[in-house]
């Protein structure tokens, strides 16, 4: 891989050796030469971000976004997400799975030579170190990490030899590498009476990542400069100034006014913010998941014809296209739809209002003689209703919209938005036939807590019991072997799809916009939005 990335580099320099090309262009009958400007990768420059205000500057205990993300440039795990969200080596050079046939523990071998800043060297201890510190195993530290969750099932982590760590886990796990995701910190820096640095605002900040502090400034910047004794490929651009600012409006307002160079937005109209003269953008697909949840504590919806007389009224399209300006991804099932898990094969949705009246029909609710509403035997009408949260104006439009849908084949349907606290209750309580909401799914791909029944009371709100799914999930969540993981997924997705305990909406999307002096073409992922960094450099004319 990394010799590949080497012949790229040639093949790019060779192609760009030139200063400029001309193009032809004819407009009038006539012919003129346009310059065309040509750049080769050099080094140097500086990279402005931002981040919004944040608690704590350990990764293991960060819950802001932003530094989230900046982080990625300064600490690394064993392993990581590639861009179809399958696990690919970091700090860990390969792995292997022992004591079973999968699952019950994996032996991680690091990469021998890894210095973190200060020029010490990376070993199992700093591992098992982090690990300890995530679990709370360290005396004296009370905060509770970001990982601890995720890592439930790990028993411990054992020294093999420097360069190899055992992660034991009390059952076969099937997402056991997903979970080895979280950022290594060095064990000789908080050992000993400098444990408490940990939780203190001086956190002593060294990885073993493309980039090392310089400078802090607290709650005003972060300076970092390029690691020149980096493992991997060293990034072209040389410095990285973080500005720390309140809220996103003022990083947008930054951006704006060439303040910084690159930003990640959160509002869904970024379009507004892009002048292609200074900026170019590059969208991606969040973990955001929205969805129409059913109450199956309802009799009504206990009928499939029901259900999926609902699925195919609601045109998804629209909604995607009219309130989320295009900016997200139609999806029928809870999974990244860039996932390596994603069959598309199992996809079946769609918008067809004749389809869901037959539906309608085959469940014995039929137009009435004005073609209004649908009405049964005994005069009864399909009357829901949907309750969404309101100060959140994209639900609320998309709430009216499937209302609308709904309407045209022949169902009352009855939205209210609720505050909060209100809609927590509405929701735990199963006062709703159906629930317009939202997950930002875990990067570990795991819906058991959505639809498992064991879950029914907690975070399965809407009262799904299905044991051929119960068994799915387990399945699925106790083996590790990736075919047969990839498989039991695939059934997963064909129920979901099939039985519709969730009528899935879209994927919201997300995007970076950056300053077009930066080159390299930012191909930014979800889980990081710096991926492919060392490809990025700075076009000092700008």
């Amino acid at each position: 891989m990394k010799g590949l990335k080497y012949i790229s580099i040639i093949l790019i320099i060779l192609l760009t050796i030139t200063a400029c090309s001309s193009n032809v262009n004819i407009e009038d009958g006539e012919v003129e030469d346009e310059v065309v400007e040509e750049h080769v990768p050099a080094d140097g420059g500086t990279l402005v971000l931002s981040t919004t205000r944040f608690k704590t500057l350990n990764p293991i205990f960060n819950r802001n976004e932003d530094l989230f993300q900046i982080q990625h440039l300064i600490y690394e795990s064993l392993v990581t997400f590639s861009e179809d969200m399958s696990i690919e080596p970091l700090l860990a050079e390969g792995w292997e799975f022992t004591n079973g046939e999968y699952g019950q523990s994996i032996d991680f071998k690091l990469r021998r030579g890894i210095k973190w800043h200060d020029g010490e060297t990376l070993t199992a201890d700093d591992v098992i170190f982090t690990f300890n510190l995530i679990k709370g195993n360290i005396k004296g530290i009370s905060k509770v990490s970001i990982y601890k969750h995720s890592l439930e099932y790990i028993t411990n982590i054992v020294k093999v030899d420097d360069n190899t760590v055992r992660v034991n886990f009390s059952k076969n796990i099937g997402n056991g590498l997903e979970m080895m995701t979280f950022p290594i910190l060095p064990e000789h820096i908080f050992e000993g009476n400098k444990v408490q640095l940990l939780e203190q605002d001086d956190f002593n900040i060294v990885g073993t990542g493309a980039y090392e502090l310089k400078e802090y400034e607290k709650m005003r910047s972060i300076s970092l400069v390029r690691n020149d004794n980096y493992w991997k490929n060293k990034p072209y651009i040389d410095k990285i100034n973080v500005l720390i600012v309140p809220d996103e409006e003022a990083q947008l307002s930054l951006f704006e006014n060439g303040g910084i160079d690159f930003v990640n937005p959160k509002v869904v109209d970024w379009g507004k913010y892009v002048d292609e003269k200074t900026t170019n953008s590059a969208e991606f697909i969040t973990p955001n998941y929205e969805f129409l949840g059913i109450n199956f504590r309802k009799n009504i919806l206990h009928d499939l014809n029901i259900r999926k007389g609902i699925a195919y009224s609601i045109d998804r399209e629209k909604i995607t296209g009219n309130i989320y300006l295009g900016h997200s991804t139609v999806v029928d099932f809870p999974i990244l739809p860039n996932s390596w898990l994603c069959d598309d094969s199992k996809i079946q949705l769609g918008f067809n209002p004749n389809l869901a009246g037959t539906f309608l029909d085959e469940a014995g609710y039929i137009l009435d003689e004005n073609n209004n509403l649908r009405v049964n035997e005994k005069g009864d009408i399909i009357q829901l209703k949907l309750i969404t949260n309101a100060n959140n104006s994209l639900r609320e439009q998309t709430a009216l919209l499937i209302q609308e849908d709904l309407k045209k084949v022949g169902i009352q349907l009855d939205v209210e938005f609720l505050e909060w606290e209100d809609f927590e209750k509405q929701m735990n309580t199963g006062n709703f036939d159906l629930i317009l909401g939202g997950w930002k799914l875990s990067y570990i791909p795991d819906i058991t807590s959505a639809f498992h029944s064991s879950k029914i009371g907690g975070t399965n709100f809407i009262a799904y019991s299905n044991e051929k799914l119960d068994s799915l999930l387990d399945s699925y969540l106790g083996n590790g072997d990736l075919t047969s993981k990839k498989q039991r997924f695939s059934e997963i997705e064909e129920h979901l799809v099939t039985e519709l305990p969730y009528i899935s909406l879209f994927f919201r999307n997300g995007a970076v916009l950056v300053n077009n002096k930066i080159k390299g073409d930012p191909k930014p992922q979800s889980y990081n939005i710096f991926a492919n960094i060392e490809e990025w450099y700075i076009d000092v004319k700008k």
